[in-house]
């Protein structure tokens, strides 16, 4: 993809409605939308969805009179507006409202019945993913989350300083959430 710079006479257009511009627009910007998103988000509808949510913000504020002035920071704006739609999208797909029924359910048993199967489907998931990871982000998660050692007793095994630790547990929890993301989208 080659990035391109925006000027009065392209912002004219679109505002005009110059069909060839908006069709270059929607495939330029929808283009960057996707891999701007593509990590980001779970399912393709929903990335659809924000693109196109996106996209026509940006195409009604460039009409309005008192939409964007400045041509050059088109490419910023679109990208601030994608943001946001993809907040307010996300959080309005991830919200659940539970019935007053859920809440009884749950009060007369005292705990979920499938909690146990859950908790142990979750600990194999764990394990399975940890596996994958390399031996020292294996060993550093395990230490601080599995058995739960103080930061100081990681540091003295590991033998690293306190704010290299930080970075050290940043990195392997990136690496673990970036391979469960991996093992969900193959079994999805």
């Amino acid at each position: 993809m080659q990035f391109q710079t925006f000027d009065e006479g392209y912002l004219g257009r679109l505002r005009d409605g110059d069909s060839q511009v908006e069709q270059h627009f929607a495939s330029y910007f929808g283009e960057l939308i996707q891999l701007k998103l593509r990590r980001r988000i779970r399912t393709r509808q929903l990335l659809e969805d924000i693109q196109q949510e996106t996209l026509c913000r940006v195409l009604k504020t460039l009409r309005d009179p008192g939409g964007l002035r400045d041509a050059r920071k088109l490419g910023a704006f679109v990208s601030a507006v994608c943001n946001n739609v993809s907040a307010e999208l996300s959080r309005s797909e991830n919200r659940y409202e539970a019935s007053e029924r859920d809440f009884d359910d749950q009060a007369a048993s005292g705990q979920d019945p499938d909690a146990p199967l859950i908790n142990e489907q979750r600990q194999q998931q764990v394990r399975k993913i940890l596996d994958k990871l390399d031996e020292r982000d294996r060993k550093l998660l395990r230490a601080m989350f599995l058995e739960e050692l103080t930061s100081a007793e990681v540091c003295r095994r590991f033998d690293v300083q306190p704010d290299y630790l930080r970075v050290l547990i940043f990195r392997a929890k990136a690496r673990f959430r970036q391979e469960f993301a991996r093992e969900a989208g193959s079994t999805t």
